[in-house]
């Protein structure tokens, strides 16, 4: 367990007040049952608000060498990296790494943290324009914990491996959006840090790897294998886990359809604040609905592209009701969903008179939200179904990056295409399952 560093003494005016038992679930470093309660406040000690994030926080802060954290889809995990960074930061007074697996990543987490606190340096190329990072600092070479304790240093883990540890060494590290990373990618990390927090959404696009991995096809703890998996195969007794249980952005219908196909090791509920859709008419929209369409020239035939166009039209007619009122729908509320780059590009195209509509395949959109999405099915298109289109990750991401509203484009043909495959095939049976769900869905 590590020494508490020494805080400030409480203001004259702070009043004492009995403090619970301190168990993992709901204590933190700042809770002292010896002491009043301090008037002052810490970055990140939002943390302590909810239990299960502040288990994490307990994780990490009692010397855990490993912390996995499993998330379902729109359940927060930006938001508790960078708590959990500024808390271990200012608070603990540890220098705090965080790996982040793309540049976009990278910025968004360096803005998230640098709201938290000033003591958060992203780490950029002298290649790349620098971002517009809020409060943190960016750093183009040379950059360093400020002092022998505390700060965070933020990059993304390709980043990360061309810097001496010897310059950049830190107490912990954060890995996000740890299930795209590679075991190989941890395994390099490890150098920096001698305590790792992995937090990840177990149900998505699997790291993408180029090279030849045959030789650990039955390995599982293959260096190409997402890291918090394989990381668990190899050291299983010594991670501890803590699953995040709710999600803040896919409603209760998206919820019960996505949970049980993609996330049976991780059951969770939605806390999405109740919001819909209505069309034209003022009648509301359901949160999920299908559309068929017969498909004869593949993947991007006409028919597929313009079914995905018209309906993003049709949401533009519709108005978004939250718990903050009713507005029309923008094109910034709105986005189109596909599994091939061929078909993005189809796509906008056709949609050019609406720039600001986000367009793009599940690994782009990943981690992404709008309140409207149409999604194309993976296998529209196809009339065998091979791995691409079965991928169960990429499948998980195209269905959940919605709040209010999912209207999915289904080739006619789709239903019969899984029929006709093999059972054991990977992901047929999980996109049987889904499929079947959707086409009992009511038609948009």
């Amino acid at each position: 367990m590590r020494t508490m560093p020494a805080r400030p003494a409480p203001a004259p005016t702070a009043v004492p007040v009995a403090s619970a038992p301190r168990t993992p679930a709901t204590a933190g470093p700042d809770l002292d049952a010896a002491s009043p309660r301090p008037a002052h406040r810490w970055a990140g000690q939002e943390i302590l608000n909810d239990p299960i994030t502040a288990q994490v926080l307990y994780a990490a802060w009692s010397g855990d060498p490993a912390v996995v954290v499993p998330s379902p889809p729109g359940a927060g995990k930006t938001r508790l990296v960078a708590l959990l960074g500024a808390a271990l930061a200012e608070r603990a007074e540890l220098r705090v790494g965080v790996a982040a697996q793309t540049r976009d990543q990278a910025v968004e987490l360096a803005r998230r943290i640098g709201a938290q606190t000033d003591a958060a340096t992203l780490m950029w190329s002298a290649k790349h324009a620098v971002p517009d990072v809020g409060g943190a600092t960016v750093a183009t070479k040379g950059a360093r914990f400020p002092g022998e304790r505390g700060g965070i240093l933020i990059a993304t883990t390709a980043r990360w491996l061309y810097a001496e540890p010897a310059d950049v060494g830190c107490d912990l590290m954060i890995v996000d959006e740890a299930w795209q990373a590679t075991y190989a990618d941890l395994g390099a990390l490890g150098a920096h840090a001698r305590q790792v927090v992995c937090v990840g959404d177990p149900g998505q696009v699997a790291p993408v790897v180029t090279g030849e991995t045959g030789r650990w096809q039955t390995s599982p703890t293959g260096p190409h294998l997402p890291a918090p998996d394989a990381l668990l195969a190899a050291h299983g007794d010594a991670v501890g886990v803590v699953r995040l249980r709710h999600t803040w952005r896919l409603g209760p219908a998206t919820t019960a359809l996505v949970q049980g196909a993609f996330y049976p090791g991780l059951p969770f509920t939605s806390r999405r604040p109740p919001e819909h859709l209505t069309d034209a008419g003022g009648q509301p929209v359901r949160e999920l609905a299908h559309r068929v369409v017969t498909v004869n020239a593949g993947p991007t035939d006409p028919a597929l592209i313009h079914a995905c166009a018209d309906r993003a039209r049709e949401l533009l007619t519709h108005h978004l009701t939250t718990a903050s009122g009713s507005r029309p729908i923008t094109a910034a509320d709105v986005a189109v969903v596909c599994a091939h780059v061929t078909q993005a590009a189809a796509i906008r195209a056709t949609l050019s008179d609406h720039p600001d509509l986000l367009i793009g395949t599940a690994n782009q959109l990943q981690g992404l939200e709008r309140p409207a999405v149409v999604t194309l099915h993976p296998l529209a298109g196809y009339r065998d179904a091979g791995g691409f289109g079965t991928d169960t990750g990429r499948a998980c991401v195209m269905l959940s990056r919605h709040r209010a509203h999912l209207t999915v484009v289904v080739d006619a043909a789709t239903s019969a295409v899984l029929a006709s495959a093999a059972d054991d095939a990977p992901g047929v049976a999980v996109q049987r399952g889904v499929t079947d769900e959707l086409l009992a869905l009511p038609a948009a």
